[in-house]
This record gives C-alpha cells, structure tokens and sequence, in this order.
C-alpha cells in the first residue's frame, strides 16, 4: 500500500475513533465536520372550546360571560337597543367548539317602536315642506282617498292629506302617497276618508297630466281605518 493511503484510512479511523460527526475527506486529505440535522419542537395545538349559552342574558353580561369563558372576539349587534337589552340569538349556538379568537355574534333585542305621535296641523305642513328631512317619524293622518286604482295598484293610492280631521274634503289640500300592503288596504276605496298611523318615508317626484314634475310626501301605512 502507498505511504499516501495508509495516512489518509489512519486519518478516517482517528475520526471515528474520536466519535466526531461525519466527516469527508478532500483530494487533498484535509477533513470538513458536518453538523447533525436538528428536529423541530412541536408546537401543541391550541385546544377549541365549547361556547357558553347566553342567550337571554343582558348584552353586557353576555359578554363577561364569554370573557370569562376565554372568548376574546366577541360582536353584539344592538339594533339601536341599550347594552342592557337582552340577547335573543347568539351565533355560533352554545356547545359548539371553537378557538377563543374566533368571532361569536350576538342579537340584542331591538327596542320597541317609538308610538305614533298626533300634531298640529303647522307641524305637518313643515314635514310635507321637506318630507326627506323627517324620514322615519311616526305620526297620525287624517285625508281623503283621491286616487286609488289600477294605476296606483293595490297597495298605494293618492291623497289629500292633512294632520287635523275636516268635514270637506276639500280642506285635505296636501297631495300625498301613501305605501301599504294590498291586505292593508282590502277595504279602502277611492273617495273614501281616512285616519291612519304612518311614518314618514321620504318624497317622490312624478310626472303630471300637464307634463309638469310634482314632488310629494311618502308616507308608510302602519294602520289605517275608513272614517267617512
């Protein structure tokens, strides 16, 4: 055997016998070390958890309810009602497992309608003056049926509209729609007198026999009954 090889397999047994990692040997004999590959720690999953019932409770003790349970993403829908209104739906539904970051939505009940409020005759000229600007109010009507027909159709008509109750028909001199439902308005007709609770719903703007633009008020029908 060659001096060269017996100094290189003496070399390769020194490395083995020293128990170093492997180790290659270049051409011209000098040895490089090569580190052990490392195993990645497992990261432990992070266990789901049931979510709590809350329905009925108040929206604020919903949400410490939740807190304490570990949910940390919680989102009340409050429809206008107070956070002290009570929770009438939840979704997900209690018992169903989930990460504490994953969102959980709540309903509050929503408050009670604000009741149809009577005025004067002054008031209601100003809301019929810039009906867009009173969107919404809830209010009481007296008028007299102008226009109820094929070309309204069964769920709207046309009206002289006024906040007092008159004896003449004549006296309803504000043109005004009013919007229900066809089973609402089953036993209105066309001439007839009315008193209805509504809420302001907004203009429309229509175009005349005369081929004028006219803009009126838009009322919503809450109730209605045939006066006269």
């Amino acid at each position: 055997m060659a001096a060269g090889a017996v100094v290189v397999l003496f070399a390769a047994l020194v490395g083995i016998g020293l128990g170093s990692g492997p180790t290659t040997t270049s051409a011209t004999g000098s040895r490089a070390a090569t580190t052990p590959a490392r195993t990645p720690a497992a990261n432990p999953a992070t266990p789901q958890l049931a979510v709590p019932d809350v329905q009925g409770m108040t929206g604020e003790d919903a949400v410490a309810t939740l807190g304490a349970a570990g949910f940390s993403n919680v989102i009340v829908e409050q429809n206008g009602a107070p956070v002290s209104a009570p929770v009438i739906s939840q979704n997900p539904l209690a018992g169903h497992l989930q990460d504490t970051d994953d969102p959980i939505r709540l309903l509050a009940e929503p408050p009670p309608p604000v009741p149809h409020r009577e005025i004067a005759a002054r008031d209601w000229q100003l809301i019929a003056k810039s009906p867009d600007g009173h969107i919404g109010e809830r209010i009481v009507v007296h008028g007299h049926v102008t226009q109820f027909d094929t070309a309204t159709g069964l769920d709207a008509f046309r009206a002289g509209v006024d906040a007092v109750r008159h004896s003449r028909t004549y006296e309803y001199d504000t043109n005004t729609i009013l919007r229900g439902t066809a089973a609402q308005l089953a036993n209105v007709v066309n001439g007839d007198m009315f008193r209805a609770h509504v809420t302001v719903r907004g203009s429309y703007s229509y175009e005349t026999t005369m081929g004028g633009t006219l803009t009126v008020p838009v009322l919503g029908i809450d109730a209605i009954e045939v006066t006269g």
